[in-house]
């Protein structure tokens, strides 16, 4: 799946000078599918989220780049931005990055240099969409147990047992330790209070994890397969269909 690109600049004449460099993304995973001269529009566009990654030109004399990411508030929320100036400049430079441009390329520019900032940018995209449908995963999973003022507590402690492990894979011997208790007792407490083994519940959270991350269209099963500490693809995939009644490749767009 591509990841499109929105070109912001303050006059026309930067698409020109941008031809030979787009030209090198062809057959690639990155595609330019807006380019705008209106910042009013790039920040209408940015916050829209249609596009993955932001590529500003900034020029004299009106100098976007720091406007822009200005109106287009935190970095936590917006789209990777990589900026291109006409110049070597400094002090422009240090404000984009302190405002969160995640590269800041001077003219001319090498493709390579580019497809580098493009492919750092595709990283970032990768890290936040594993994070964001984890974290939903997780909330998933923990809205589906039994919700009660007395559980509350146990909910709390779960749950941030659960953002701990989002880059490893949870274990009821690591659960339990978590919660200071030994395994066999862990056991019988998960499952009286919630009605179902802390295995059972993680197996379910997994499968939510990895729909997620296959109805993105940005991972491949073997990708999905890893992330989820599964030994081979081909057991992901028969645990998978166990539980939903479709490989994962049926599930992927």
């Amino acid at each position: 799946m591509k990841l499109h690109i929105l070109i912001a600049d303050s006059g026309e004449r930067s698409a020109k000078n941008l031809n030979s460099l787009i030209s090198v993304l062809d057959d690639t995973e990155f595609v330019v599918s807006k380019h705008t001269t209106n910042l009013n529009e790039a920040v209408s566009l940015v916050l829209s989220r249609q596009f993955d990654i932001l590529l500003c030109i900034n020029r004299a004399p009106e100098y976007i780049a720091a406007k822009l990411l200005r109106l287009t508030g935190g970095t936590e929320h917006r789209i990777p931005a990589i900026i291109i100036s006409e110049q070597d400049d400094s002090q422009r430079m240090r404000e984009c990055f302190l405002l969160g441009a995640i590269d800041f390329l001077s003219e001319p520019i090498p493709p390579e240099d580019l497809i580098s900032a493009l492919t750092r940018a595709a990283s970032m995209i990768h890290e936040q969409l594993i994070e964001s449908e984890y974290r939903g995963a997780a909330e998933e999973a923990l809205a589906g147990l039994p919700q009660s003022e007395d559980l509350q507590p146990i909910l709390e402690k779960l749950s941030a047992f659960l953002q701990k492990m989002e880059h490893q894979t949870a274990t009821v011997e690591l659960a339990a330790d978590y919660f200071g208790f030994n395994r066999d007792y862990f056991g019988r407490y998960f499952k009286g209070k919630f009605g179902m083994t802390f295995g059972d519940f993680y197996k379910n959270l997994q499968i939510s994890y990895a729909k997620r991350l296959l109805e993105t269209g940005q991972f491949k099963v073997l990708e999905v397969s890893r992330l989820l500490g599964f030994s081979t693809p081909d057991y992901f995939t028969r645990v998978f269909k166990k539980h939903t009644g479709s490989v994962p490749s049926a599930v992927r767009k």
